[in-house]
């Protein structure tokens, strides 16, 4: 589905605890909802500095967290890219409450209470992000809601999926993110406008798809020689799936499913790029599943073919879900949809880090900035993302009319005619009045207005260029001067003013044009 299609453009934000969260939780439905069109933006909480690791040659990160969090944000970056997310925050980088939280929000850690359910810590320290005041971390997810606007957030269940305890933190702080950005009060983030979030979404499993995926995953590796870690230690199917995780849940707590075929390679490029937590990571062309993986427990999971949400109570995904069924049917409970082609990936951008005295408008902006986008890439500084990385359009490619050829030549003439009504008319005056030269100036700056929204800030350009050629040409057509443009006031008001007024079209808001859109 197109952007004119669309009655709005959705905007989806996604606020996971960790690297690999996007992925393994939600990496289907980011992926789908970038094939539709939808503008998506993801916050993540930490670095997971606390992961486990599981190749070899990496094993030395397992006493370096800081190290692993490096590594870990690369993989981030990347895994994003795969999913074509189109922009990318660490929540701690919201330069905001300096002196009320730490530098740095880190892996709270967890251990395991039972199989498929965790627990705190013993040693979480002052700079966990479990630590962190619920208020100080909510406020600021609130003012990147306020930047985003997004109309649909997207994060853990109350559960926490599998009860870690920054799932269960990143679920708190998003709840208390939307309430807090909607409010009306003047005291609550001032200089930005308030933003109510109509849609709150929680990552879901539907229960029996769980089990029958498992299942078929089981039967599926039976016949062929056991798969081992790079370590050696067998990966191995459970023989029965009893206790879910709270993130699996009846049929009927299910708001809608959707098909992951049309996205499924992307979502097992993602997974794969995170090679300190993923292992044995492999595509499946199975009835529920597409694929599986192993974390570094050694145990075999499916990636289902179906991604599932739940709506928070009282909230409508209506418009979400019919902009994600322009590339697969949504269906209440997970019967099959269509596969659809998949758009084209994206370079993942940082979202500019958000500051209080951003106004609605540049928000608005912001919002509707893309991977074509001038902002820096995610990621370690000075690391090579490899030759797959899909690099940043050049500065001055920029200024490439966004309509080719034809839109160039409409760019051209459009400045050509009106400047020469202009000057015709400019000395027009009707009882002392000048209205010829403030209709050549609504003239040329039409021109202008229409040059950049057929032909974007390049052929805005080339219209300004013809505007003040044209008229500069006119002004000297004859030896001794031309009876057109005198050395009254209004001709030097005309000479001057069509170039500054045709040029003001590049300061009107870039959510009006070519250039501000999604492309």
């Amino acid at each position: 589905m197109t952007s004119q299609q669309q009655p709005e453009q959705q905007r989806l934000l996604g606020v996971f605890a960790h690297p690999d969260d996007e992925t393994i939780g939600a990496g289907g439905l980011l992926a789908l909802a970038v094939a539709a069109g939808v503008d998506v933006s993801v916050v993540t909480c930490t670095r997971g500095e606390r992961g486990d690791v599981v190749p070899p040659d990496l094993a030395h990160l397992r006493t370096d967290r800081d190290g692993l969090a490096r590594e870990r944000e690369g993989e981030l970056s990347s895994a994003l890219a795969e999913l074509g997310v189109h922009r990318h925050l660490y929540l701690d980088q919201v330069p905001a409450l300096e002196g009320r939280r730490p530098a740095r929000f880190r892996d709270s850690g967890m251990r395991w209470l039972r199989p498929g359910l965790a627990g705190p810590a013993e040693d979480t320290g002052s700079e966990a992000f479990t630590a962190v005041d619920l208020d100080v971390a909510a406020l600021l997810l609130a003012v990147v809601i306020r930047h985003v606007r997004p109309t649909v957030v997207l994060t853990e269940e109350p559960g926490g999926g599998y009860g870690h305890p920054d799932h269960v933190r990143a679920h708190e702080v998003t709840t208390r993110a939307v309430e807090l950005a909607g409010l009306e009060d003047p005291e609550v983030l001032p200089g930005l406008a308030p933003w109510r979030v109509p849609t709150v979404l929680w990552v879901a499993q539907e229960q029996d798809h769980v089990r029958a995926a498992t299942a078929e995953l089981r039967d599926t590796l039976a016949g062929h020689a056991p798969l081992h870690s790079p370590e050696g230690a067998v990966l191995t199917v459970p023989d029965a799936v009893e206790e879910l995780p709270s993130i699996a849940v009846p049929a009927t707590q299910v708001t809608a499913s959707f098909d992951v075929r049309p996205v499924a390679e992307r979502l097992v490029a993602a997974l794969r790029r995170h090679r300190t937590q993923a292992q044995a990571v492999a595509p499946v062309d199975g009835q529920r599943l597409v694929g599986y993986f192993a974390l570094s427990n050694d145990v075999l999971a499916p990636l289902l073919d179906r991604v599932y949400v739940r709506t928070a109570p009282g909230d409508d995904a209506t418009d979400l879900l019919a902009a994600l069924s322009a590339v697969t049917p949504a269906v209440p409970g997970g019967a099959t949809g269509a596969a659809a082609d998949d758009a084209p990936g994206a370079t993942v951008h940082r979202l500019p880090p958000p500051t209080a005295g951003f106004t609605p408008e540049q928000a608005a902006t912001l919002v509707r900035s893309t991977g074509s986008s001038s902002t820096a890439h995610v990621g370690r500084p000075g690391v090579d993302r490899g030759d797959d990385e899909r690099p940043e359009r050049p500065r001055a490619s920029r200024l490439a009319p966004s309509g080719g050829a034809t839109g160039a030549v409409v760019a051209v003439l459009a400045g050509i005619v009106m400047a020469t009504l202009g000057t015709v008319v400019h000395r027009y005056a009707v009882e002392g009045w000048p209205v010829g030269v403030v209709l050549g100036l609504a003239g040329v700056l039409s021109a202008a207005i229409a040059a950049r929204a057929i032909a974007g800030s390049g052929g805005l350009l080339l219209t300004v260029l013809a505007v003040v050629l044209m008229t500069q040409a006119m002004a000297f057509l004859r030896p001794g001067g031309d009876v057109l443009v005198t050395n009254e006031t209004v001709s030097y008001v005309w000479l001057f003013g069509a170039p500054l007024v045709s040029l003001a079209a590049a300061f009107l808001p870039r959510r009006w044009f070519s250039d501000g859109r999604l492309r």
